[in-house]
């Protein structure tokens, strides 16, 4: 590094799809002198420089966060379910084969080099050195979790900044879906928005909130063939139990949200322990229609899927039938995911308004998927969960359900 350099930091932030690296601040150890610098004087390895912007000691860089190296997950999301041969006769099922590859997160460094001179305050200059390192971090909401480990599954929780211990705050639980399996905890942190919108600060200032976020390794197939899970989902409940146990949490409000495999995982835990959660956000995902017929009645929830996915859509069809042949009140909403993130709050302060226990919502046609992705539908699965969270009025449904 040169001498004159004091240190270079990478810069992340979070988007619907996951955790972008978007900047990178390199610290002189003198003041710059603004007039004579300026963004071509910069290179960073691999992207595109959009922003600059000198101020005391320091040049920062916006990066394009469209760029390929931007996404901190490497590989894209691949819900499909892993694929393994059945167990022989008489013998457990192990689940999926453990070579099959984990979801990977990219360091989170930059390189900038230094073209031309820098002219500094003082008069003096900085000659052109080549590509530097970054030796330092900064990842908003994402630091602010703390990692552990319980029964052999990884987790992330966020403790509220106004929490005193005296205070009962309520509690979501966020379970991923199954392409960010993998060892490390911080993988569903990186891989979307589900745990980190409510983790926030413009959602914690208004609502705050325990925010738990298991991680789930590539080798446990928490969700199978059958409407099957796991032991693991087991362990997630006694987590749940833990966190509850050692933190004030307030029991009328805890809540579970998760996206394909995390939704299905919700769906089998209010099955499991119906009268647990206050409420459940269930995003593109499906389970047992007679499993939720029969045990599910007295719960809270707002489903939504995309219309042109083909496992999620028709599986929530089948399920809401299922419970309003009960006698479950449901509310059904077609939604333009096309539509702001204003809009569609209002589309669901709109149907908080209406008498029914639960709530269905299908974003129509394709109109979850971005205009850069084809819209199959594996990309309207995968687009569902990056346009619900977003919506601020889900969450405020969600964090407005108190249980009895």
């Amino acid at each position: 590094m040169s001498e004159r350099i004091k240190k270079v930091i990478c810069l992340t932030d979070n988007f619907p799809d996951g955790q972008h690296i978007t900047g990178a601040k390199i610290i002189y150890d003198t003041p710059l002198n603004y007039d004579q610098i300026s963004p071509a004087d910069f290179k960073v390895k691999g992207r595109r420089i959009i922003g600059f912007k000198c101020e005391g000691d320091t040049v920062t860089l916006s990066l394009d966060p469209c760029d390929e190296a931007s996404l901190l997950i490497e590989s894209p999301s691949n819900d499909e379910p892993p694929k393994h041969r059945p167990p022989e006769p008489g013998k457990k099922d192990q689940g999926p084969p453990p070579n099959l590859p984990s979801a990977v997160r990219r360091p989170v460094k930059v390189e900038v080099l230094q073209k031309e001179p820098v002219f500094l305050a003082d008069g003096s200059t900085v000659e052109p050195f080549d590509y530097i390192e970054s030796t330092e971090s900064v990842e908003p909401v994402v630091s602010d979790f703390i990692q552990g480990e319980f029964n052999g599954i990884p987790y992330n929780l966020f403790i509220p900044k106004e929490y005193n211990g005296e205070n009962a705050l309520p509690l979501v639980n966020f379970i991923h879906d199954a392409g960010p399996c993998g060892p490390d905890p911080l993988i569903t942190l990186s891989q979307g928005s589900g745990a980190i919108s409510f983790a926030a600060p413009s959602w914690q200032e208004e609502h705050p909130c325990f925010v738990l976020a298991p991680q789930i390794d590539r080798k446990v197939r928490l969700t199978g063939p059958n409407n099957t899970c796991s032991p693991e989902l087991d362990i997630i409940k006694e987590l749940i139990d833990d966190i509850v146990e050692r933190y004030h949490i307030d029991k009328k409000r805890i809540y579970t949200t998760g996206q394909s495999m995390g939704c299905m995982s919700s769906c089998e835990m209010n099955i499991r322990w119906p009268d647990f959660f206050a409420a459940s956000l269930l995003v593109a995902g499906q389970w047992s229609p007679e499993k939720m017929a029969e045990k599910c009645t007295g719960c809270k929830f707002w489903i939504l899927v995309s219309e042109h996915d083909a496992r999620a859509f028709p599986g929530m069809n089948a399920v809401t039938q299922a419970l309003e042949e009960k006698g479950v009140k449901i509310g059904h909403y077609w939604w333009d995911g096309k539509a702001s993130d204003e809009e569609l709050t209002e589309k669901a302060r709109e149907a908080m308004k209406d008498d029914v226990q639960m709530r269905y919502t299908v974003f129509y046609g394709s109109t979850v998927v971005p205009a850069n992705l084809w819209p199959h539908p594996g990309s309207n699965h995968t687009s569902t969960w990056n346009r619900v969270y977003p919506i601020k009025g889900l969450k405020e449904w969600l964090f407005s359900c108190v249980k009895d």
